[in-house]
């Protein structure tokens, strides 16, 4: 019997360390499916959305596009700030003219205009200041 381990030690250890990696890797990418929770509250937010107008802004490695949007004064308006990819520098989108703090998870984060905002033209960035964009009430 011991001659028979002694032969198959690395094999097994081996096997045992894939599985583990594997375990892990699942865990990590959370590869294992999705909750019912995230669907119920993805269904909602859905409902909400169809009281506003809805302006998407797409989050790249490096810009925004488009980067001028515009909005009607006094319409319910949101803004998604659709992030196309993790790997950007942009993490959040901040304007101290709106008072905005946006922290960006992938796909969509939505941001809802004030409908008070008078005529103009609004300033944002990402948190690093390295990205620019405006958003024009008329």
């Amino acid at each position: 019997m011991t001659k028979y381990i002694a032969k198959w030690w690395p094999l097994l250890v081996l096997g045992l360390a894939v599985l583990i990696l594997v375990g892990g890797l699942l865990i990590y990418f959370n590869l294992s499916g999705r909750p019912a929770a995230l669907d119920k509250q993805q269904a909602s937010q859905q409902e909400d959305l169809a009281n506003y107008d809805i302006v998407t802004v797409k989050v790249e490695n490096d810009s925004f596009s488009p980067a001028h949007i515009e909005v009607k004064q006094g319409v319910p308006t949101k803004i998604d700030f659709k992030k196309m990819t993790n790997l950007t520098h942009i993490r959040s989108i901040v304007s101290q003219d709106l008072d905005m703090i946006v922290y960006l998870e992938k796909d969509d984060n939505y941001y809802t205009v004030d409908t008070n905002l008078k005529p103009g033209t609004y300033n944002f960035n990402c948190g690093m200041y390295m990205t620019y964009g405006t958003i024009t009430v008329k």
